[in-house]
């Protein structure tokens, strides 16, 4: 009975460490609690209960298992983004396609965007503007952290494409190459 007892308290405590540790989920997709505030319970959850990093959300119903870093940053949180990093949460190939998305819904909030593979006249003019230049450093600058956290840039062939069909996707090139000169 001492045996069936202790069995039972050591499967509560796994369930409850696991419950625990999802609701970094919720701290993250709370909106009322600010990203300086979601960094603090972030770090505590993975320092003082011991939470991994790198748990994923499953679902079935999701065709995809996201990760804290991918819904930090979907929830637009710079800061936690930069603590999970730290911590060794791993930059999941989900994250460069939530890049990818970025810049095409971008590209359709300020021109006509890309149709039938190919940009409008009106984005053509739009990427030389000062707003398009801002966005795009601000996306490589952090394609460039994710990058140093072990990010694979095989992953960003599809915002290589989406760049090459507004032939700006040279900037892209050169990231990715100097990373894999880097990195050999």
């Amino acid at each position: 009975m001492k045996h069936l007892a202790m069995i039972i308290f050591l499967i509560t405590s796994l369930y409850s460490h696991e419950a625990n540790c999802l609701n970094m989920f919720a701290v993250v997709f709370d909106k009322n609690t600010t990203d300086e505030n979601t960094a603090k319970d972030i770090e505590y959850y993975i320092d003082k209960i011991g939470c991994d990093a790198n748990i994923t959300l499953e679902n079935d119903k999701l065709h995809y298992e996201p990760n804290l870093l991918d819904s930090t940053y979907a929830m637009n949180k710079p800061k936690t983004l930069d603590l999970l990093l730290q911590k060794g949460t791993f930059p999941s190939k989900w994250l460069t396609r939530d890049i990818a998305t970025e810049f095409l819904v971008f590209f359709r909030e300020n021109s006509d965007g890309i149709k039938d593979k190919k940009a409008s006249p009106e984005l053509l003019e739009f990427i030389k503007t000062q707003k398009y230049k801002e966005f795009k450093e601000e996306k490589f600058k952090l394609i460039k952290k994710l990058l140093d956290h072990g990010q694979n840039p095989y992953h960003y062939g599809y915002l290589r494409v989406i760049l090459k069909i507004i032939g700006d996707e040279k900037d892209l090139d050169r990231l990715l190459e100097q990373y894999k000169k880097d990195n050999k």
